[in-house]
C-alpha cells in the first residue's frame, strides 16, 4: 500500500511538472509576404491615384495574415521610403534603384521587406495582433548599402559615400512606442562594424532581437553611421546628413504570445 501511494505521489509530481512546462510555452507567429508577387524581380506597386512631379504619397501594406502593418511612401520615380516587399535578387548593382537584399533572397523564401528610413519618411511597423508582442526579425544589408560600405560605391559618379575603414560603423536602431506615442525603449543592430579591429559587414540573415521592446504597439526605425556630411540649410544652420544609404532588409518578423 505504501509503495502504491509513493508511485501515485510521484506520478502526480511528474504530471504537475509537465503541466507547468507546457504553460511556459508561448505561441509564436511569423510574418510572411510570400506569394504576394506574381512576377520575378518585382516589388510592391501601389495602385490607384499616382503622384506626379515631386509629390510623395503614403499608403500601408500588410502581410498575408494581417499580423502587422507597414507604411510605404511612393513617388513618380518609385519607392520613396518606409517598407516595400520584393523578390529581387540583384546583389551586384549599386544605387538606390536596386532594392534587393545582399543575400539575393529571403531568409526562408523569395519575398522579404526592404526598408528605407529617414527623418522625413520614417519607417513604421505596427503590431495588429494585440495579444502578441514583438520578438524580433531576421535582418541583413540591402545591396545598395552593402556596396556603399564595402566598396565606397553608391552608384553615383562621383560617389557620395566612402569605403569603410578603421572605427567606422553603420547601425539600425529599433525604437519601440506605445499607442500614445510614448517611447519605451531602443535596441541597436550593427550592419557594419569596423570598431576595435573588426571588419564586419553583414551579408547573411542575422537575428535582430526585439524582446526588450516587445510591449511596443509600433516600432520606428532609425539609422546612423560614421559616414556623414555637413551642409547649411535654408536658414543658414549647419546640418549633419548621413551619407551611407539608410536602407536595410527584414524577413521573418516574429510575434510572441504575451
Amino acid at each position: 500500500m505504501k509503495k502504491l501511494s509513493l508511485l501515485l505521489l510521484l506520478s502526480v509530481f511528474v504530471f504537475c511538472g509537465c503541466s507547468d512546462d507546457d504553460d511556459d510555452i508561448k505561441n509564436e507567429v511569423v510574418v510572411s509576404f510570400e506569394k504576394k508577387l506574381t512576377d520575378a524581380e518585382s516589388e510592391f506597386a501601389p495602385t490607384g491615384n499616382q503622384p506626379t512631379g515631386y509629390d510623395v504619397f503614403e499608403t500601408n501594406i500588410k502581410d498575408n495574415q494581417s499580423l502587422i502593418e507597414c507604411n510605404h511612401y511612393y513617388a513618380a520615380w518609385g519607392f520613396a521610403g518606409g517598407f516595400t516587399y520584393t523578390n529581387k535578387t540583384d546583389i551586384s548593382t549599386p544605387g538606390s534603384s536596386n532594392n534587393s537584399a545582399i543575400t539575393g533572397k529571403g531568409k526562408d523564401g523569395t519575398t522579404y521587406l526592404t526598408i528605407y528610413t529617414n527623418s522625413y519618411n520614417t519607417a513604421k511597423l505596427t503590431n495588429l495582433k494585440g495579444e502578441y508582442g514583438f520578438k524580433g526579425a531576421w535582418v541583413t544589408n540591402a545591396t545598395y548599402a552593402y556596396l556603399a560600405v564595402k566598396n565606397g560605391d553608391d552608384g553615383s559618379d562621383p560617389s557620395y559615400v566612402k569605403k569603410f575603414t578603421n572605427d567606422d560603423w553603420f547601425k539600425i536602431t529599433a525604437v519601440g512606442y506605445k499607442a500614445n506615442d510614448n517611447e519605451i525603449g531602443r535596441v541597436d543592430f550593427y550592419l557594419a562594424d569596423f570598431r576595435n579591429g573588426k571588419t564586419e559587414i553583414v551579408n547573411t540573415w542575422k537575428w535582430f532581437d526585439w524582446s526588450s521592446i516587445k510591449d511596443a504597439d509600433y516600432i520606428k526605425f532609425e539609422m546612423s553611421s560614421t559616414d556623414n556630411s555637413e551642409y547649411e540649410n535654408e536658414e543658414g544652420v549647419l546640418v549633419s546628413s548621413m551619407n551611407t544609404p539608410s536602407y536595410f532588409c527584414l524577413d521573418g518578423i516574429t510575434l510572441i504570445e504575451d
